[in-house]
């Protein structure tokens, strides 16, 4: 028993050592690719990663129905690699199944200090004149946009966004709502810089829904704010529907497309229709290729209607279990990134260190889909920490091949 403890141990050693080289590796790919630097070995920097979260899943103990589930989700994430040529599904699936036994919160302060670095650090490159641009004239009627070495403005100000959203995730206990205006008047400040509609649109939703969150118990503890907040989420992803479904000059649709800015039209105009329904199917094609903004038609487009579906409702589920876990900022920042999703695709990437939702995703999925639940014990008492059976990936083998008879 002692030297079952002791392999135990060394085994969640590794798994947490692979874990975080896995995690700081995903956030400098996703530094490079937001520099002016064209990384050439990005293919072979991901199947790294992916090789290092498999370690981490392969060296921890789950239960019998969370392997069951993770068979179901790999299934699922093979099919649409087979139809559509695209593995990010499946590296997705890993990665969140490898945050079993990890610390959320300090895998997210690890990512946000890294991601801060290392955008000060393309800002100070660019800004001395050693590498990147520091604005870009913008083809249509903003003129000079700046991006401070970013790629483009829009992007700059999206990681100005996602910074603030997890470091109010991380630290709204100890925030003083002075703090919250200097945020605002730094985004303000920014936009007239950068912009950029959607960014600055956005970044005032989170800051005012902190603000309610942090200083309304109230609200906070309300379900139907968590209602609402699947209802809004749901709402975007059928307006995606509705906009995909649009041809291109045709029916009354098209003059609204101010109010998104022209990214129907933009989609729509690309060679084939680019995400248009159309050209959605069950798991995508290799020939789904295309870039354009809106992010949950990207989705479908991309990775295939069941497996959007399947995104759409594990999302709104991780709503409601931000709601169970009474965790009011996850709640903020998941809701948030939902929100700009509709518009902006930034989340719907081969990058799954952009997208923190799936941090919390990982973190929650086994009680999200009840993994964890466990018959009581006589008095109604709860099982016992040892009653719980967890297996290593081969002794639940073993034991299906005994059960099997061969």
């Amino acid at each position: 028993m002692e030297k079952e403890k002791q392999f135990g141990g060394k085994l969640a050693g590794i798994g947490q050592f692979c874990f975080y080289a896995g995690l700081v590796l995903e956030l400098l790919i996703v530094i490079i690719d937001k520099s002016a630097y064209i990384n050439p070995v990005e293919g072979q920097l991901f199947r790294i990663t992916f090789i290092l979260f498999l370690i981490k899943v392969c060296c921890t103990k789950f239960s019998l129905k969370e392997w069951l589930w993770l068979l179901v989700f790999l299934l699922l994430a093979g099919s649409c690699y087979m139809f559509s040529g695209r593995d990010e599904a499946v590296r997705l699936v890993v990665f969140c199944a490898a945050f079993k036994n990890i610390d959320l919160k300090k895998s997210l302060k690890y990512t946000f200090w890294i991601t801060l670095s290392g955008c000060i650090l393309l800002v100070v490159l660019a800004v001395t004149g050693i590498f990147g641009n520091m604005y870009i004239v913008d083809e249509g009627d903003r003129g000079i946009r700046y991006c401070f070495g970013l790629g483009h403005p829009n992007a700059f100000y999206c990681m100005y966004w996602v910074l603030v959203t997890l470091g109010i995730y991380l630290y709204w206990e100890k925030m003083k709502s002075w703090i919250y205006v200097l945020i605002f008047l730094a985004g303000i400040w920014l936009y007239f810089l950068t912009n950029s509609r959607t960014g600055i649109i956005i970044l005032l939703f989170s800051l005012l829904l902190s603000l309610f969150l942090a200083y309304g118990k109230n609200i906070r503890d309300s379900r139907w704010v968590y209602i609402a907040g699947i209802a809004a989420f749901l709402f975007c992803v059928g307006m995606s529907v509705w906009m995909a479904y649009y041809e291109p000059y045709e029916g009354p649709f098209y003059p609204y497309d101010r109010f998104f800015t022209g990214r129907i039209t933009s989609m729509n105009t690309l060679e084939g229709g680019g995400g248009i329904l159309r050209n959605w199917s069950l798991f995508s094609r290799p020939e789904n290729t295309k870039y354009f903004d809106m992010g949950y038609v990207r989705l479908f487009y991309w990775y295939g209607i069941i497996p959007g579906a399947v995104y759409v409702i594990l999302y709104a589920m991780l709503i409601w279990q931000c709601y169970k876990k009474k965790n009011y900022m996850g709640f903020m920042m998941v809701l948030s990134f939902a929100l700009y999703t509709m518009l902006e695709a930034h989340f719907i990437s081969v990058y799954l260190g952009r997208n923190y939702a799936l941090f919390l995703t990982g973190a929650y999925w086994s009680d999200m889909l009840h993994c964890r639940r466990q018959k009581l014990r006589a008095g109604g008492e709860p099982p016992a920490e040892g009653e719980i059976q967890e297996e290593y990936w081969w002794q639940g083998w073993r034991f299906f091949m005994k059960q099997s008879g061969r």
